[in-house]
């Protein structure tokens, strides 16, 4: 993997084996998985933008719109593209991406669903 998409994804600490078995008891299944990049890809950058913002009535009315279409594109761009980092480090590095998914689903992830 270049060294450029590496370095733009987060430090996240070793997880001891001994917590990673006692967060995925029965392994770490493909539910688990998605948890991990999800949490990456969107909480931290435009959605974040968006959620931040304050409240209005306009929220409440299900027949209007939340976003702009310029909103919608750069939210999809962007996960996108963190995505795409995600499986280059998978296809170079199978155990490292392992590594980070799990340690980022630990980090991240405590209250998602796991079913």
């Amino acid at each position: 993997m270049a060294k450029d998409t590496r370095s733009r994804l987060p430090k996240i600490p070793p997880v001891p084996e001994e917590l990673i078995t006692q967060r995925f008891p029965s392994g770490f299944t493909a539910r688990d998985e998605p948890n991990a990049p999800t949490a990456y890809d969107l909480p931290n950058g435009p959605p974040e933008d968006l959620h931040a913002g304050k409240s209005s009535p306009l929220l409440e009315d299900p027949s209007a719109g939340r976003i702009t279409d310029d909103d919608m594109r750069l939210l999809m761009i962007t996960a996108s593209e963190k995505l795409a980092e995600l499986l280059q480090l998978r296809t170079e590095s199978p155990e490292e991406y392992t590594r980070f998914i799990q340690a980022y689903n630990i980090f991240y992830c405590q209250s998602w669903a796991r079913e």
